[in-house]
């Protein structure tokens, strides 16, 4: 969503629709059939009114997930484009609404941790998309940011199966220096939860920097794949 007094936002638009020729559609519409819902309270998984959920089995790293719905079409295409094309138009709608989603519903004293992204890729992509929904989700929930974590370079996991997955290695995110969120209740941003593994190496490195609780949002949830399946 851009401000019509954004003069240089609304001239770089035009430049990319009338000379690069790459139009992109408004958020709104690229979403047309979506409707926000939500998933089991702790896992985020499947839909909030199906019980028992399989969750209840797992230890969770987490106390709650927020989400926006589950990772199937139109939002999954808005996601991808939000963070493979850098449309920031898209990533600023969907953290606004993962912000109101939030809002109101986490205790006092909470920050917004945002899922740090490797230097290189990040360079590569021209986009920090966690950092970008991080944003927004604090201007709709008022919540604060801290960047308490650092991410190394690693392989990306599109295309992994979940086993793969789970193989992610612990010492791959790091506390930053003086993260200054003792006593903290985090709530970790990204745009999909898969198998959590990058959610749980996250909140586990959170928990050793002494926050008071963990939760989770996330833009999407995917449905759990069968043993061996590609994500």
């Amino acid at each position: 969503m851009v401000s019509a007094d954004n003069k240089w936002l609304l001239l770089a638009e035009r430049i990319v629709d009338e000379w690069a020729e790459i139009t992109f559609p408004r958020p709104v519409v690229a979403l047309d059939g979506y409707e926000q819902s939500d998933g089991c309270y702790w896992c985020g998984g499947g839909e909030e009114s199906t019980m028992p959920c399989p969750c209840g089995n797992r230890r969770m790293a987490w106390l709650r997930t927020f989400r926006l719905g589950e990772y199937e079409s139109p939002l999954a295409e808005c996601i991808c484009r939000g963070k493979y094309s850098a449309w920031l138009m898209m990533l600023e709608h969907l953290g606004l609404e993962l912000g109101e989603r939030i809002r109101g519903c986490v205790p006092p004293n909470s920050i917004l941790v945002p899922i740090p992204m490797p230097l290189i890729r990040r360079y590569f992509r021209r986009v920090d998309h966690t950092g970008v929904l991080t944003k927004y989700v604090s201007q709709a929930s008022g919540i604060p940011i801290r960047r308490a974590l650092w991410r190394k370079e690693s392989v990306p996991q599109a295309g992994m199966t979940a086993a793969q997955r789970q193989k992610m290695r612990r010492n791959c995110m790091l506390l930053r220096p003086f993260p200054r969120i003792k006593g903290k209740n985090a709530i970790l941003i990204d745009d999909v939860l898969t198998t959590g593994t990058t959610l749980k190496v996250a909140a586990n490195k959170l928990k050793i920097a002494g926050v008071a609780s963990v939760r989770v949002g996330v833009l999407a949830v995917t449905k759990r794949p069968k043993k061996g399946k590609k994500l």
